[in-house]
């Protein structure tokens, strides 16, 4: 019972949590219940514990004065296994933790090159990957059959796989982050080869390939191009907000209540690209500011149709996927915007990358006194060449991985 509770508990059951489960099976017997009911009666306290089906993390005391506790070895372990694996700890993780040694940068670091490597940090591929990405979207939408007669179920699934075998070879390989925006590779099968225009690939089987010229990075992803985009058609303002709140971590404000819709149907395409469409759209100045922001970097993608096939047409219009970005930089089309925003826009891509990371780790939005370590991280990051170890590294190393605040105020930032 003891093994049992202290499994179920993530840590060492103590003498008085012990002995109130002892005295609950006593009193079943005595009530008439053979051994084997008391005992599984008293297994059943010990799962619907709290202690069990959360993760509880003591606070620190009342009348501390920083209002803050550092996290015990057992608590530590928690935090690291369910970041990394999405479950309790392991026996490695207990040892460590009974012989008060997660506390040691040296040691995490070493644990978790160890738990990287594991079967187990598919864990992390599946869920923060898909979190970070919006890639649960990709459930819902619907692109139009009658013009897209080529998207159905399976291709949703190649989508996915493609995308979350990509995050599995950065983290497996331990590539640099920058990866997800400038990677000359990816990982295809014959369908979505297909899809991209890449020859000489059979089967269902996903193997890494060199993409055309015309993509670069996550980005350019189908997965992305499809749930960033309207059923009938792409959306500059989706694509580019996306961008904006995901890949460079600068959300835009939301939209005045007032805003006009975008004019619709076969009349309006008669009118010219979507693009020349929305440069009449954001005449409004209550728009303009926002969208000048946004439009630019989702024209840069306006080659890749709703479900991200290249094109060189807008309907009978030739595209223009050119833009100019804020200190006058300019791009020609999706794979220069990606390796431009690799350049001029690197450190918010690390900051905004690094903030959902840690939010996943921590379980929590981050807050205004985070912001140290942020800045930390993101140096750390640059010093170790953007390597993905790196960041795990240093994020499960900081202050507030390795310690609790008396009331964290952060809001999830995670979809």
């Amino acid at each position: 019972l003891k093994n049992f509770a202290s499994r179920a508990f993530r840590r060492p059951v103590t003498d008085e949590e012990l002995e109130r489960l002892v005295a609950l099976a006593r009193q079943v017997r005595q009530k008439g219940a053979t051994d084997r009911e008391a005992l599984s009666i008293t297994l059943q306290a010990v799962l619907v514990s709290p202690h069990f089906l959360f993760r509880v993390e003591k606070d620190p005391e009342p009348d501390d004065p920083d209002g803050i506790r550092a996290l015990d070895d057992y608590e530590i372990a928690s935090r690291l296994s369910y970041f990394l694996w999405s479950t309790m700890p392991d026996e490695q993780l207990f040892r460590l933790a009974a012989a008060g040694k997660l506390r040691r940068p040296d040691v995490l670091r070493k644990e978790v090159r160890r738990m990287l490597a594991d079967p187990r940090s598919e864990a992390l591929v599946q869920n923060f990957a898909a979190q970070w990405l919006t890639l649960r979207r990709l459930e819902r939408v619907q692109p139009d059959p009658a013009r897209f007669p080529q998207f159905n179920d399976q291709l949703r699934e190649d989508m996915l796989e493609e995308t979350l075998a990509f995050f599995r070879h950065i983290l497996r390989q331990d590539r640099t982050i920058l990866d997800f925006l400038t990677a000359d590779y990816t990982f295809v099968n014959e369908r979505l080869a297909k899809l991209y225009g890449i020859d000489g690939v059979r089967g269902d089987e996903f193997r890494k390939v060199k993409l055309p010229s015309q993509r670069r990075g996550v980005v350019t992803h189908a997965s992305i191009l499809t749930v960033t985009s309207n059923p009938t058609r792409t959306s500059p303002v989706s694509r580019g907000k996306w961008l904006m709140e995901t890949i460079l971590g600068t959300p835009p404000p939301p939209p005045p209540g007032n805003a006009a819709p975008l004019a619709e149907g076969k009349e309006a395409e008669l009118l010219g690209t979507l693009r020349e469409r929305l440069e009449q759209h954001r005449a409004d100045p209550e728009c303009a500011t926002c969208h000048k922001q946004m439009d630019v970097l989702g024209f840069g993608l306006e080659n890749f149709n709703p479900i991200g096939v290249w094109r060189e047409k807008d309907g009978r219009f030739p595209i223009d996927a050119s833009g100019e970005l804020p200190g006058g930089i300019t791009f020609s089309g999706p794979a220069e915007l990606m390796m431009v925003l690799a350049e001029a826009r690197r450190d918010d891509f690390c900051r905004g990358f690094t903030k959902k990371m840690l939010t996943y780790a921590l379980g929590r939005g981050v807050v205004p006194e985070d912001r140290c370590t942020l800045e930390s991280i993101r140096r750390q990051l640059e010093q170790g060449d953007y390597r993905f170890s790196v960041l795990i590294e240093a994020i499960v190393t900081s202050d507030p991985f390795l310690y609790r605040a008396a009331k964290p105020s952060g809001r999830g930032m995670m979809e």
